[in-house]
């Protein structure tokens, strides 16, 4: 199931320019580099605050999308568009996170429930001296990175891996790759439009699956489900199962 599949690809096309810019730091595949766990505590007031990523103030986008061919995901791969945490001392910029997975067996039956899920481990971090503020709904998230943590080496590599380490422990993931930007508010915001695309996508598959609603002349996505094979076999399918419900 490609649901994705369109704005994984615009995205490959921004970080190939990017990379032709020579403003990407890649990392193929970082393994062996742990960062202490702090379930805690994980606040970051002003003036412990090192580097401040995605401000109210500033453009701000972090998203996740998936395909279902595992092998077209680089596993382990970080990807920094921009300067990295150490480097960003003493700044607030704008700031981007996106996930990338690859995964098996997606279908109009399990797409809902495994975005669900998947959705849910973006948040699942608690890495000691980053604090985040995520809005799904907004596609938006708002971090803090510590003095100590700076310090002491904390850097993307580190909350990349923590993601990867995340996502791979899901049976059907097969693949995951991260990406991070924070060259400017324009990146950011270049990048923002490919993550409007994606919550749309998002907002019809909840509107079908959480409203039961199938009116297709009164939806306000009803272009996006035109244009997107996979969510019109998703919406067949839940159409099914609810007559049969009431059958």
């Amino acid at each position: 199931m490609g649901l994705f599949d369109k704005q994984v690809s615009a995205f490959r096309t921004f970080l190939d320019a990017r990379q032709s810019q020579g403003i990407v730091t890649e990392f193929p595949e970082v393994n062996g580099i742990n960062w202490p766990i702090d379930k805690n505590r994980n606040l970051v007031l002003s003036h412990d605050m090192a580097v401040e990523l995605g401000n109210p103030r500033d453009a701000s986008t972090s998203f996740l999308m998936w395909v279902n061919e595992p092998e077209k995901v680089k596993n382990g791969r970080i990807s920094i568009v921009g300067p990295d945490l150490p480097q960003l001392r003493g700044k607030q910029v704008s700031f981007g996170k996106i996930v990338i997975v690859g995964a098996s067996d997606f279908d109009a039956d399990n797409s809902y429930d495994r975005y669900r899920e998947l959705e849910l481990l973006r948040y699942n971090l608690h890495l000691k001296g980053y604090m985040m503020r995520g809005v799904s709904q907004q596609q938006r998230e708002w971090s803090r990175v510590s003095v100590d943590a700076v310090n002491n080496g904390f850097s993307f590599k580190h909350l990349g891996r923590a993601l990867i380490d995340e996502f791979s422990q899901i049976s059907y993931v097969q693949s995951v790759e991260t990406v991070f930007i924070t060259a400017s508010r324009e990146e950011v915001l270049e990048t923002k439009i490919i993550a409007d695309d994606v919550f749309r996508l998002i907002s019809a598959m909840n509107k079908m699956t959480e409203e039961l609603s199938f009116d297709c002349d009164t939806c306000d996505y009803n272009d996006v489900c035109e244009e997107v094979a996979e969510l019109r076999s998703m919406r067949k399918s839940i159409k099914n199962k609810e007559s049969a419900t009431h059958a």
